[in-house]
């Protein structure tokens, strides 16, 4: 007697062979492009969250900074650290630490309209000085946003984007760069401005401002790096900036 032969069918799918096979395969596909997508997401262009990151920090009334360093050697006064508040669109009062000739010395300042004035230890009040002797540029510039801290975001070469960082648990994108020389010392000081100064900005990945500076160059000797590291906060803030009689 015929008895037919039954033949299993084979269900072919777009990844070839049976359901099984492709089953298989597909999983594979949708596991590895799960993981891409986990690890990539949209690159980061370092030139334009700069110009961002600008334009968030030319647009707040004020910010408060502290100032740090490191490698600061040499002769005559230098600078080391410092805090303070700026307030557009010329001003600053703070603390400033100076290290003159080895002596740690903590000096008040006030900046309003390109006048500066400092409190010396040995005096009772304010006296109008140039901020160049105490060993940096007024500091008031730096909020100027075409010749101060803003503007360097423009001036960067060869932006970078390095690894993400974080400061006091806020997610920071750092952007590595070297900057010109002579556009630092115009803000800060150099010992020798045709040098380059290496950058690094951090910038919080939520609001686009612009959290950490740090700067390494020629800024004390010429034949020696410092480190400085600026941290801006509060952004906005209300800040009363007086000037006191010796610049009033």
């Amino acid at each position: 007697m015929y008895r037919p032969t039954y033949t299993r069918p084979r269900y072919l799918t777009p990844f070839g062979g049976n359901v099984i096979a492709g089953l298989r395969r597909l999983t594979v596909v949708t596991t590895a492009a799960l993981l891409l997508g986990a690890c990539g997401g949209p690159s980061l262009n370092a030139t334009t969250l700069l110009k961002t990151t600008k334009t968030v920090l030319d647009s707040t009334a004020s910010f408060h900074f502290v100032l740090t360093s490191a490698n600061v050697t040499g002769s005559g006064a230098q600078l080391t650290g410092g805090n303070g508040d700026m307030k557009r669109p010329d001003s600053m009062s703070g603390v400033l630490q100076v290290s003159i000739f080895g002596l740690a010395v903590s000096v008040p300042v006030v900046s309003v309209g390109g006048s500066f004035a400092v409190k010396l230890p040995t005096g009772s009040g304010f006296t109008t000085a140039n901020p160049s002797d105490y060993g940096f540029a007024d500091p008031a510039k730096l909020i100027d946003p075409n010749n101060g801290l803003s503007s360097l975001l423009l001036k960067c070469q060869s932006p970078q984007v390095e690894s993400d960082d974080r400061y006091n648990g806020e997610a920071l994108h750092e952007i590595g760069c070297s900057l010109p020389g002579s556009a630092v010392a115009a803000l800060l000081t150099s010992a020798d401005p045709s040098k380059t100064v290496a950058a690094t900005f951090g910038i919080d990945t939520g609001t686009s401002q612009l959290r950490r500076v740090v700067l390494t160059g020629p800024f004390i000797s010429k034949t020696t790096d410092t480190t400085y590291t600026l941290v801006l906060t509060n952004y906005g803030e209300n800040v009363s900036v007086t000037p006191p009689p010796a610049i009033g």
